[in-house]
């Protein structure tokens, strides 16, 4: 009997040892290739909303204001235009800058080798704002009166309270972070105010007999959308399905050619000495109010969003 048993365990043995290497059952490894993973499905592509804040550096905006009494624009005998600190009181440059938030909403598509593509739609809120001061003083001298000190005093204000964008969005995912460029076509809001006082300012006539007109009031508000280019860059950093983003924007919005006449308030007729003849002046002055056509802001966004 143990013979038998002997003789079974044998044959089996020989029979294993016959089998070519070639047809042994080699199973494939259930453990993935975690590279090739990696490189299909960096963690970066489809929808996804985020939401942050920024803040801009300043943006220069220049204003003129002409009004032909304190802020001439054409040489007039004995009239000179104000002057603030040596510069002309007429010309005044306002820094929009402030701080806004932000609300994205976008989808990636994941490319070949960790790139990235896709789309996103930026909404702005806030107050980006500035002010420049408009008037200053000037000595005026007449032949045969007394030389006599024109005034005027204002301010101007614009700031960008908001804007929408879309952008294209391209970047390369690398393990655990992904830089980008994006690039797109947006609108903004920007509202102008002006307020500038120059009836301590007079323009005379030599006569005889001498007559003079003070300056008056100009008070103008404006609010427009205008179009704007979008260029930014910034690094992404995803944690599981959220992200937190760091990047830079500029928005360049562009203002066309504007030249807005206004009417001025308050001119009276005044003696030479400046003293009210109570009589209403014959013709209404206006003033003339211009800026230039770009408004360049400069943006820092930090934002955390949830990927879908």
């Amino acid at each position: 009997m143990i013979r038998h048993a002997l003789r079974l365990v044998v044959m089996i043995c020989c029979s294993l040892a016959a089998v070519p290497a070639a047809a042994q059952d080699v199973r494939p490894s259930a453990i993935p290739d975690f590279d090739a993973v990696a490189a299909g499905n960096r963690g970066f592509g489809g929808f996804y909303i985020a939401g942050g804040l920024g803040h801009s550096l300043p943006a220069h905006r220049d204003f003129t204001i002409v009004d032909g009494f304190a802020c001439p624009g054409a040489g007039i005998p004995f009239l000179g235009p104000v002057s603030v600190g040596g510069g002309s009181g007429c010309r005044t440059s306002a820094g929009l800058a402030g701080l806004t938030a932000h609300a994205i909403a976008g989808w990636n598509a994941g490319g070949p080798n960790g790139w990235i593509a896709g789309l996103e739609f930026r909404g702005r809120l806030g107050r980006e704002g500035g002010t420049g001061r408009l008037g200053g003083s000037a000595l005026v001298a007449i032949p045969g009166l007394t030389t006599y000190t024109n005034t005027a005093s204002g301010t101007y204000r614009a700031s960008l309270d908001g804007g929408l964008a879309v952008t294209g969005r391209w970047g390369y995912a690398f393990s655990g972070f992904m830089p980008f460029l994006r690039g797109g076509l947006g609108v903004a809001q920007l509202t102008e105010q002006v307020d500038f006082d120059a009836t301590g300012s007079r323009s005379c006539t030599l006569g005889p007999p001498v007559s003079c007109t003070t300056g008056g009031r100009v008070a103008s508000r404006t609010s427009r959308w205008l179009p704007s280019a979008v260029f930014g860059a910034g690094i992404e950093v995803p944690i599981g399905r959220a992200f937190v983003r760091l990047d830079g924007e500029v928005e360049a919005v562009f203002s066309p050619s504007q030249n807005l006449l206004q009417n001025l308030a308050g001119q009276t007729l005044v003696t030479a000495t400046g003293t009210g003849t109570g009589a209403t002046p014959g013709t209404v002055g206006q003033a003339s109010l211009r800026s230039e056509n770009w408004i360049v802001s400069r943006r820092i966004m930090l934002s955390g969003g949830f990927r879908f």
